[in-house]
């Protein structure tokens, strides 16, 4: 009989916590609440509360509430195990929207009949999650311009060594050229001087 070996399975690494905040029975409909949530989605802490801050939409003020819950839930599970969180590292990984129960309120019509009104619900379930912040596209040139700045600093200057020939490089001026006045339009004939009539 053959022995079977049996692999150690593979150690996942250690899975980072989840800081997770649910609004239920938010009297605005789910659709209306998903174009906030997907303005956030994916955004660190500081952008997501800055874009709803000045999003002008019904929901953006329950999203901003729910948002900052999520994170006063993170720093208080960090403080209780004694965890060394950074709120500005946290991260909106998952923004879930769902429809909650339809109120139903009954409005008359035209020609005696009642027409029913629906007043949506939904629930919003934010998850929170530490992550490494990624460098925007503006910080990113900004700092790609300021190491070719530094580069041409740190590089001696051409000018004061003098390495260069005379003939070659920025530093031989050539003298302006002067272009030829342009004549005169065909159709155009030119002017007499004018005399003065006494």
């Amino acid at each position: 009989m053959a022995d079977t070996a049996t692999a150690p399975a593979p150690q996942k690494a250690a899975e980072k916590p989840r800081f997770s905040a649910r609004l239920r029975y938010a009297r605005i409909s789910a659709r209306k609440m998903r174009y906030v949530v997907d303005l956030i989605r994916d955004k660190d802490f500081n952008s997501a509360i800055a874009i709803l801050r000045v999003c002008s939409r019904r929901g953006a003020p329950f999203c901003k509430k729910l948002l900052e819950s999520a994170a006063a839930n993170a720093l208080d599970f960090a403080r209780a195990k004694n965890l060394d969180i950074d709120a500005n590292s946290l991260h909106l990984v998952e923004a879930r929207v769902d429809g909650g129960p339809i109120i139903k309120r009954w409005r008359p019509s035209s020609t005696r009949r009642p027409t029913m009104i629906k007043k949506r619900m939904c629930h919003v379930t934010f998850i929170l999650e530490e992550r490494e912040l990624k460098e925007s596209k503006k910080d990113r040139s900004k700092r790609k311009r300021q190491d070719r700045q530094k580069a041409k600093k740190a590089s001696p200057s051409a000018k004061a060594a003098g390495d260069k020939p005379p003939g070659k490089g920025a530093s031989a001026a050539k003298p302006p050229e002067s272009k030829p006045s342009a004549p005169p339009p065909a159709g155009d004939k030119p002017s007499a001087p004018e005399t003065k009539k006494e």
